[in-house]
């Protein structure tokens, strides 16, 4: 009797414990986003965006419109020719770089192939970097490519989305320095991958 007491005992801990975990885990998702096809024609000429592009730091709360979220990471990084290559160079095409998004509702990785957000995590880890109302991270894989070569094209993403921000009126800071030990945790890399560096982007403060 008392070995049938241990066993539904721990039963009941085991069914507990996976009730919670279930819980926790439905907690934790959240839908992947379908991007709208992007706008690729069109837009300000190239070397007015050259003018008007600069660095700022200054955001309203305002959410970005969801096709204007699409043209952006197209521009940033899409895949602009039926072979698969994209809009920034990479160096002996190796394509080490990964967009991860960070909204106020969770983590996105921006897939160019399929031009979709796919789900990460429900997690807000903007603190990590900064407030900012949204954050691209650029994550390398350094088991493909040197860091060198891997912050050269971090930086080619990052200046098409400079240019891209420039020509609609957006703001948008590079940065350098994050906490990358804590981000790679939070987004779960692999061993070689590792986040090189971030970029703000987002509408500028509303006029009062």
């Amino acid at each position: 009797m008392k070995n049938l007491k241990s066993i539904l005992g721990t039963l009941i801990l085991f069914v507990g414990i996976f009730s919670v975990n279930q819980c926790v885990q439905a907690e934790s998702i959240i839908p992947d986003i379908k991007l709208p096809a992007p706008n690729i024609t069109g837009g300000m000429p190239i070397m007015d965006a050259l003018r008007n592009r600069h660095s700022s730091e200054k955001f309203s709360k305002k959410p970005l419109d969801l096709q204007l979220l699409s043209d952006m990471l197209w521009a940033g990084d899409g895949e602009n020719r039926a072979d698969g290559k994209k809009t920034a160079p990479s160096a002996l095409n190796a394509q080490v770089i990964s967009i991860y998004v960070a909204f106020p509702e969770g983590i996105y990785k921006y897939d160019s192939k399929n031009h979709n957000l796919t789900a990460f995590s429900k997690e807000d880890i903007r603190p990590i970097v900064g407030k900012y109302p949204l954050i691209l991270l650029y994550v390398a894989n350094l088991s493909r490519q040197s860091k060198y070569l891997a912050s050269i094209d971090c930086g080619f993403i990052g200046q098409n989305i400079y240019l891209f921000s420039a020509a609609n009126n957006l703001n948008t800071i590079f940065l350098y320095g994050v906490n990358s030990i804590a981000l790679n945790n939070k987004l779960e890399l692999k061993l070689g991958e590792e986040v090189l560096f971030a970029q703000a982007v987002g509408y500028p403060p509303e006029n009062k």
